[in-house]
C-alpha cells in the first residue's frame, strides 16, 4: 500500500500564483531573449506608431513649409550646355534679382530635347506646349531653326514692347526678325545669344541660339533683366 504523504498548507503548490509584470519578465531574460520577446509581441504596435509619427511629421512639414514662387522660368530647347554651367547661372541670376531662396527661385529648365527620336520628343513637345499655355514659362531659348517656328505661330511678343528702351537699343545688332502667321511684316521677336559669354564659351551647337519672351509671360521685367545679365556678363 502506497505511503500517504501530506503536504503542509504552506507548500508552494497551495500558494496563490502571481503574474509577473512585463518589467519583471524582461529583467529575468537575457539580452537576446529580451530582443526576441519585444520583437515577437510589440513589433506591430511599434510599426504602427512609427507610421503615425512619420505621416504626422509629413503633414506638419507640408503645412508649415513656405511656398516657393518661381520668379523666372526659362525653357531651353535642345540644350548643349552642361548642367554645372546652368546651375551657376541659376545661382547668379537668383542673386542678381536679390531673391529670397527660401520663398523664391529661378528655374532654367534644359530638359526639352525636341530633337530626340520617338515618344520622348513628342512628350517633351506636349509638355512644353502645356507649360506655355498655362503661363508658367517666361522665355524660350532655342536654336534658330526651332525658334523661328514658335515665332511664326505667334508665341512671342515684339521684343521692343517687352524690354526697356536702353536695353533694346544696346542689342540692335543681335535682333531676330520674323513674320508671323497673322502678320506678314517682319518684326523683332527674339535676341541672338551667340555672342554672350554663356553661349560663346559653352554651347556645342552650330545653330545659333535665340531667346524670346513669351506673350503671356508673368515675369517680363525679370526676363528683360536676364537678357541684360547675359550681355553684361
Amino acid at each position: 500500500m502506497p505511503k500517504e504523504t501530506k503536504l503542509d498548507e504552506s507548500a508552494v503548490i497551495y500558494q496563490p500564483r502571481q503574474e509577473l509584470t512585463e518589467k519583471q519578465k524582461l529583467m529575468d531574460m537575457s539580452a537576446k531573449g529580451r530582443i526576441s520577446y519585444l520583437w515577437e509581441y510589440y513589433r506591430v504596435p511599434a510599426l504602427v506608431v512609427v507610421a503615425v509619427i512619420a505621416l504626422s511629421s509629413y503633414f506638419i512639414y507640408e503645412f508649415i513649409k513656405p511656398d516657393i514662387e518661381t520668379q523666372f522660368y526659362a525653357a531651353i530647347i535642345n540644350n548643349s550646355i552642361s548642367d554645372e554651367v546652368w546651375g551657376q547661372y541659376t545661382t547668379d541670376f537668383t542673386e542678381y534679382l536679390e531673391l529670397d531662396p527660401k520663398t523664391e527661385d529661378v528655374l532654367l529648365n534644359r530638359n526639352f530635347y525636341l530633337n530626340s527620336s520617338g515618344d520622348y520628343a513628342m512628350n517633351m513637345q506636349q509638355a512644353l506646349s502645356t507649360y506655355i499655355a498655362a503661363g508658367e514659362i517666361d522665355v524660350v531659348i532655342a536654336p534658330e531653326s526651332t525658334f523661328k517656328e514658335y515665332a511664326y505661330f505667334g508665341f512671342f511678343e515684339k521684343i521692343s514692347n517687352q524690354i526697356p528702351t536702353d536695353l533694346y537699343t544696346s542689342l540692335t545688332d543681335y535682333v531676330f526678325l520674323s513674320d508671323t502667321e497673322e502678320e506678314p511684316e517682319k518684326n523683332v521677336y527674339g535676341i541672338y545669344l551667340t555672342d554672350t559669354k554663356l553661349f560663346a564659351e559653352n554651347a556645342n551647337n552650330t545653330d545659333p541660339y535665340v531667346m524670346g519672351i513669351l506673350a503671356n509671360s508673368n515675369h517680363k521685367e525679370n526676363a528683360a533683366e536676364f537678357l541684360r545679365m547675359l550681355y553684361n556678363d
